[in-house]
């Protein structure tokens, strides 16, 4: 990323920085957002790690695939035929 400084109207920087304050972000991320928007720049690559960095051990406690389907079906059909001596 490059530094840029840029001059702004009044009303641009009033409302630069109320979206901002709405969006929880900086004011230079709007601009990258806008700019990304108007230049037909593919942003989706950022947006999948800010998804990934969000999300991140969200579930780092959650039962991994085969036990949790194991807790769905409950016991399988060979535990059961087992349990018959079959």
């Amino acid at each position: 990323m490059r530094r840029t400084q840029m001059y702004l109207t009044t009303a641009q920087r009033n409302r630069l920085s109320a979206r901002a304050r709405i969006e929880g972000i900086s004011e230079g991320a709007v601009i990258r957002h806008i700019l990304d928007e108007a230049l037909g720049l593919d942003a989706d690559e950022d947006a999948r790690v800010a998804a990934v960095d969000e999300t991140a051990g969200i579930l780092a406690n959650a039962p991994d695939w085969p036990e949790w389907l194991r807790s769905l079906r409950g016991r399988g059909a060979d535990d059961r035929l087992g349990e018959l001596g079959l």
